[in-house]
């Protein structure tokens, strides 16, 4: 017989899920087909983010590229670069969008010849070649509707968790052997309505911790400052230095980039500079992003050196493989969320679990359109 306590609980599950149907099934979905968004990109743009190369061509540096865009009309001032990976890549120029803080205008550029190839506004809505990807990732992550959207996003988060946590409750069986192999087993037998709730209750129970993981990352991905308290809890998080707004001062300037480079890449020799962050107006500041061998981040890496533009000195470093407490912890949000974390077998798990939404939906609709 069923307590109190179990059937508030049943009907908190039931009507948070039911409502959030159609969000999870689209969270879901986009999730899956995200976790591929730079093969898949690609994949529909070819033309756009990949160039033929020759045996003997070679990459010119940043800084040369950088001075061919300052040149030509309407591709000067980029605020990021973001270098090839590999040696068919693009170099990727982006530019701030007068009155769309949402959206940003990437310059494609071939990194041998200089020569431009395409653009488009990435977080424009839209299902042409070019925007399908960043359409999906915009909105997985803010429902293509910028700050409002993560906030909604966060806070569905934020149910998601308790749908999964009351589904472990419901889910939790009597101390019997029988009982627990009937909770995480399905069976083939009995009638289609058992094999349903054996199916949602089962599945619930390996989905649970990975439906409450994603629900932690992904709010602290959208929404930091939510997470950051609760973090402190087990905890204390690094003290972060106030950003510190340096400017050029009358006859000064700022070091070419190629020795701004060059003091980023000395701090981590063998590390790959992936992103350029260019100083903003007349700031002087510098961040360099690099991706070292054995990070959790693959592509772009999350290691950073901020340096002043003026006089060449290393601001701050962060070290994804010399984190400590609290960096180290928010080092994992991203990868595990995309399941960068465990290589190619996390991306085809992550992938392949955002179907789960729509089996539970199915699933629990069943289940209540049968106990009405």
């Amino acid at each position: 017989m069923h307590t109190i306590r179990h059937r508030i609980l049943r009907r908190l599950h039931l009507w948070l899920a039911l409502p959030l149907a159609l969000f999870l099934i689209v969270l879901g979905l986009t999730g899956s087909v995200i976790t591929w968004m730079h093969e898949l990109d690609v994949f529909l743009n070819p033309g756009l983010l990949q160039v033929a190369v020759g045996d003997n061509e070679t990459q010119q540096p940043p800084a040369t590229l950088l001075a061919r865009l300052n040149e030509l009309p309407g591709y000067a001032n980029p605020y990021m670069l973001e270098l090839p990976e590999k040696k068919n890549d693009v170099l990727i120029a982006r530019y701030k969008v007068l009155k769309q803080s949402t959206v940003a205008r990437q310059v494609m550029m071939n990194p041998y010849s200089g020569a431009i190839i395409g653009e488009r506004n990435w977080g424009e809505a839209g299902l042409s070649r070019p925007l399908l990807m960043p359409t999906l990732f915009h909105l997985h992550r803010q429902l293509l509707t910028g700050d409002t959207g993560k906030i909604v996003v966060s806070i569905n988060a934020i149910l998601l968790a308790i749908i999964a946590l009351t589904g472990i409750y419901l889910w939790w069986p009597a101390w019997r052997l029988k009982a627990w192999w009937h909770a995480i087993t399905v069976s083939h037998t009995g009638s289609w309505t058992r094999f349903n709730f054996r199916l949602h209750r089962a599945a619930g129970f390996y989905s649970a911790p990975v439906f409450l993981m994603l629900a932690v990352t992904g709010i602290y991905l959208n929404k930091p400052q939510w997470i950051m308290p609760v973090v402190a809890i087990f905890t204390q998080p690094a003290s972060a230095s106030p950003a510190v707004a340096k400017h050029l001062a009358m006859g000064q300037e700022k070091l070419p980039l190629e020795e701004i480079l060059h003091i980023a890449q000395k701090q981590f020799p063998t590390a790959r500079i992936s992103r350029i962050n260019l100083p903003k107006t007349s700031s002087v500041n510098y961040e360099i992003r690099l991706h070292q061998r054995g990070e959790l981040r693959q592509r772009t890496g999350a290691t950073r050196v901020s340096i002043d533009g003026v006089d060449g000195r290393v601001i701050k470093i962060q070290d994804p493989l010399k984190a400590r407490k609290w960096e180290l912890i928010s080092s994992y949000f991203f990868p595990l969320h995309s399941g960068e974390i465990f290589g190619l077998t996390g991306k085809i798990f992550i992938s392949l679990f955002g179907l789960m939404p729509l089996l539970f939906v199915i699933s629990g609709t069943l289940i209540w359109l049968k106990r009405r």
